[in-house]
């Protein structure tokens, strides 16, 4: 078991954290000192390299391949992780799939795909996990998106998915308050990431700010939600005001 390096260090288990998003999560988490468990589905060489860059920095991490929409990799990750660390502070529900579907194509194993692998799979490791946060306290985080409200560039599947996402989330803050644990959701738009890449977004200039924003920009948002008891139930919306509350 390697354990915890400080009382602020915090055992952070990212779902997808191959690349992109989850990627730059897990770098910024174990610059500051937390311990990171990086999941993903496909051995690869970025991978390897990405654990060794994170083992580098302040914190540890360890990788752990696993398919998060299936139950019994999902408890084996789980497993894993306390095994290693001795327990779980925070899980960022990152996995997920978008891939531009016209409404006139969209299909019924799209749509079942698409759910299944953005809010299935966050069910999945939220119900596993949550259990083991009741005696200190612990963080949910969903990774949702502007398509939850406004409908996205990706497909009617992917909006439904985050949209199931949030709602999700709001179950979760609302049922485990007695045990000190908080769900919130984090709701990106246009990220530099291969899914952004997908859609046409028009000219950069015309964007908000003028640019995509950059995936390690999320991380002030993680981090104020892994640090405030006091946040719960919320989605924060870190979009250049793409989508204004």
């Amino acid at each position: 078991m390697t354990y915890i390096k400080s009382e602020n260090s915090k055992v952070i288990l990212i779902t997808g954290a191959s690349r992109g998003i989850g990627s730059a999560l897990a770098v910024a988490a174990a610059a500051e000192g937390h311990n990171v468990v990086v999941n993903y589905r496909s051995e690869s060489i970025e991978i390897q390299q990405l654990i060794s860059d994170l083992n580098g920095r302040a914190g540890s991490a360890i990788g752990i391949r696993a398919d998060v929409g299936l139950p019994e990799d999902v408890q084996r990750l789980i497993d894993e992780t306390r095994a290693h660390f001795g327990r779980i502070d925070c899980v960022i529900n990152n996995a997920g799939l978008g891939e531009v579907c016209p409404i006139d194509r969209l299909d019924l194993a799209f749509f079942q795909e698409t759910l299944h692998a953005n809010l299935t799979s966050a069910f999945l490791v939220s119900q596993a996990a949550w259990p083991h946060m009741t005696q200190y306290g612990g963080r949910l985080i969903f990774m949702s998106s502007a398509a939850a409200r406004t409908g996205g560039g990706l497909s009617a599947a992917y909006a439904a998915s985050k949209g199931g996402i949030e709602g999700l989330m709001h179950a979760y803050a609302s049922a485990l308050r007695p045990h000190r644990i908080t769900a919130n959701a984090i709701a990106p738009a246009l990220i530099e990431s291969r899914m952004a890449n997908k859609i046409d977004a028009g000219p950069i200039e015309d964007l908000p700010m003028g640019r995509m924003g950059r995936p390690d920009e999320l991380w002030p948002a993680t981090r104020m939600i892994i640090e405030t008891e006091y946040l719960t139930g919320q989605t924060i919306h870190v979009d250049a005001g793409r989508y204004m509350t």
